[in-house]
């Protein structure tokens, strides 16, 4: 990412705020119209109404999360909230580091008592590749930990990494269940080489971890995401849901990324500030390849 790009963001993404996300949530609260679940009750949820799935991808700001979920709690909307193993937040990636950090489950735990479930977002062949954990071992550990702890773990979101556009590889590579598919632009499927190295990627499959579903394979009839961009370079905003022409019977997921919205745009300005400088200092790529 360009610093300029991101010190523009306050400008180019001033929309990106709670009152607009609040407009979507508004119009969702029609329950004569829409049936808001999540992810893990969308493929078996009655089709009377639109049937739509809150999705947020947390890759930074867990705090972030938490106000989003907020919102949301405050309508009786039921969202999905993936949490990013390899994240700040989630702590040091290394063996296990989240089991020493309480707060983390506390605000998990809290996710969950406003009414929303708690998913993995999947970077498990960066894990691998990147910084050498092998991730069967890792998966099913961290799970142990999270669901001893009361953190309802069912579903699993692929996260596009930095490192997976550069060595051309996606996330879900991990999972054999998935092994007909090769995403267009990354073509290294069970193998990715890492500068003199080339990395074998460990397999494992949904079941086998006690996960019930793919967050990108539910069968949805309309997706729409943040993460995506227009022809000028725009970001997708939730503005653009096109609720009017959602049918009964339709199924839609709308993913969102708490680290991109705010209450304000000074709170948003303030916030850009202090992330590039402590990527300037740490230095943005500066994780070492093993």
């Amino acid at each position: 990412m360009r610093p300029l790009t991101v010190l523009a963001r306050p400008w180019t993404e001033r929309r990106f705020l709670h009152r607009h996300y609040e407009r979507l949530l508004d119009a969702l609260g029609d329950r004569s119209r829409f049936r808001v679940v999540p992810l893990r009750e969308l493929r078996d949820a009655p089709r009377d109404r639109v049937v739509v799935g809150l999705r947020h991808d947390i890759e930074e700001r867990f705090r972030g999360g938490l106000e989003t979920a907020a919102l949301e709690a405050e309508r009786g909307l039921p969202a999905t909230y993936f949490i990013l193993h390899t994240a700040p937040y989630y702590g040091d990636v290394g063996w296990r580091r989240a089991r020493h950090d309480e707060s983390l489950i506390a605000g998990l735990r809290r996710l969950q008592e406003m009414g929303h479930e708690v998913g993995w977002h999947n970077d498990l062949v960066t894990l691998q590749c990147v910084h050498g954990i092998e991730p069967r071992e890792y998966l099913a550990g961290e799970l142990e930990w999270l669901r001893g702890h009361g953190i309802d773990v069912r579903g699993a979101s692929s996260h596009g990494s930095y490192w997976a556009h550069r060595l051309r590889y996606h996330n879900n590579y991990f999972f054999a269940d998935f092994d007909h598919e090769v995403h267009e632009g990354f073509p290294n499927k069970y193998a990715v080489q890492v500068g003199e190295r080339r990395c074998e990627l460990s397999k494992g499959t949904l079941r086998e971890f006690g996960l019930e579903y793919e967050a990108y394979h539910l069968g949805e009839d309309r997706y729409f995401s943040d993460a995506r961009f227009d022809a000028d370079g725009r970001r997708w905003h939730t503005d653009g849901v096109d609720l009017d022409g959602l049918r009964p019977g339709d199924r839609a997921i709308v993913l969102t990324h708490p680290d991109y919205w705010d209450p304000s745009v000074a709170r948003k300005a303030v916030r850009t500030v202090f992330w590039s400088a402590r990527k300037l200092v740490a230095g943005e790529r500066s994780w070492k390849i093993h």
